[in-house]
């Protein structure tokens, strides 16, 4: 799958994900289609994200009206999410380069080049970078919201010392906020 296909998926999911819930959106009525949004990349917020790493997010809820978001991440070697879930939000990443590892259903999978990977809301997953390369990928959601976390944590990075009690005490407060459950460390 190539990467503008990959986009057209992302945003058909997001739209799909909206009209299932029975949200109103301007772009599924076909007599008021949604406006063209061009983004281009010098346009994209970049923010470091905690244990190494960038997220540049393209597509906000603040664009899309609350519908989705999108964004392009780099994930540097040893970067690890806990084991999570989001009780309102469907997810999706697409492998640029690199291979992220993602665990759901039990067991880790590989995600290389070229692969996509869908995570419904509701279903405990982790991911992070078990290699030794940054691995780069698309990631996107519906609806939006989920996305504030990252300008929240590059925020938190510059006032208070990660791994201090102050700063997992506000990284809770984020996560929470950002419709994140945590469920412990990632699995080994």
């Amino acid at each position: 799958m190539n990467r503008r296909r990959f986009l057209e998926l992302s945003t058909m999911a997001a739209l799909a994900a909206q009209a299932k819930e029975g949200i109103a959106m301007q772009s599924i009525n076909p007599e008021k289609p949604a406006p063209t949004m061009i983004i281009p990349p010098q346009e994209a917020h970049v923010y470091n994200m905690l244990g190494g790493g960038e997220a540049q997010l393209l597509a906000t809820g603040e664009r899309t009206h609350g519908a989705w978001w999108m964004g392009r991440f780099r994930e540097d070697p040893g970067f690890m999410t806990n084991l999570h879930y989001h009780p309102h939000t469907d997810e999706q990443v697409y492998v640029l380069d690199g291979v992220l590892s993602v665990y759901t259903g039990e067991t880790w999978h590989e995600l290389g080049p070229g692969t996509l990977g869908v995570l419904p809301r509701g279903k405990p997953h982790a991911q992070g970078n078990r290699s030794d390369k940054p691995v780069h990928f698309i990631g996107s959601g519906a609806p939006a919201g989920f996305e504030n976390l990252f300008p929240a944590v590059d925020a938190l990075m510059r006032r208070v010392k990660p791994g201090t009690p102050e700063f997992i005490a506000e990284f809770q407060k984020i996560a929470e906020r950002c419709g994140i459950v945590p469920l412990g460390p990632a699995p080994k």
